[in-house]
């Protein structure tokens, strides 16, 4: 498996243009435990430029409140109603727009749910250093997202427009070989665990085998035990083939290698 790598050069000031189906997502985040697959019910740990655990050639280190896949849904939609315009643009929504793209319940347990989510990435600090073959090494260090501002009425009921400014330098993590186009209508069906291997397996052509012990890093879990990981693991490839995603997917009781393989249709064409 090839790493992730940056462009050459800063000139593009665009997201790239991709499907209204798909979403795209940087490769060194799909394979890192960035968004890490983690119970609503567990509190979320505060992290002091903590290293993040992702495959060799990607070196990750975050300073905020842990991220999740609920921010990493959040990203992606951001990003997709970003794409295509200036970087430096501001990109202005409607949160009832928002929580229906989304796929979320319309009320206000979800609007401040929404809020958090921006928030928390608008106070984060993320350092991406990606190695190519040659050793060339790129870096991008910022915040997820630059600004976000709202407004309401004295009801808190009129969901007026909304806005939020990206880092301008985040177009690096966006060259052609550097990011994946995610099925979006596949990854709102998906539990937590699903979603991170959705991501994972989008931006491998042909997966690499891993080990459990591995995926579970890189996933970011707390589940306490690799038995009790394994379990959970099966039933979320076992959900990624019901869906159409993965053509199969088994772990090997020898090795412990997660084995899949995915669906012609879900591989994108060579860059």
């Amino acid at each position: 498996m090839q790493p992730a790598t940056l462009p050459a050069s800063d000139a593009q000031l665009c997201l790239p243009i991709w499907p209204s189906h798909q979403r795209g997502l940087p490769n060194a985040f799909a394979r890192s435990a960035l968004f890490a697959v983690g119970n609503r019910r567990d509190a979320r740990q505060f992290l002091k430029d903590a290293p993040i655990a992702a495959v060799n050639g990607i070196t990750i280190t975050y300073r905020g409140e842990e991220l999740r896949q609920d921010d990493e849904d959040v990203f992606l939609q951001l990003l997709h109603l970003a794409r295509g315009q200036d970087v430096q643009t501001v990109v202005g929504f409607t949160a009832g727009a928002m929580l229906r793209e989304l796929g979320w319940t319309r009320n206000s347990a979800s609007m401040d749910r929404l809020v958090e989510c921006i928030n928390r990435m608008v106070a984060s600090s993320i350092s991406v250093t990606v190695s190519d073959r040659n050793g060339i090494r790129e870096n991008f260090t910022g915040s997820l997202i630059r600004a976000f501002r709202w407004r309401e009425d004295a009801t808190g009921r009129n969901l007026r427009r909304w806005t939020i400014l990206l880092e301008p330098e985040i177009v690096s993590l966006f060259s052609p070989r550097a990011f994946s186009r995610v099925d979006w209508h596949i990854r709102l069906k998906l539990p937590p665990l699903a979603k991170w291997l959705h991501s994972f397996y989008h931006s491998h052509a042909e997966p690499y085998p891993y080990r459990v012990e591995t995926i579970k890093a890189l996933t970011g879990s707390r589940i306490g035990t690799l038995y009790q990981f394994r379990y959970k693991l099966k039933e979320a490839l076992a959900q990624l083939v019901e869906h159409g995603f993965l053509a199969e997917a088994t772990i090997c009781p020898r090795t412990d290698l997660v084995m899949v393989k995915r669906r012609q249709q879900h591989v994108a064409p060579a860059a």
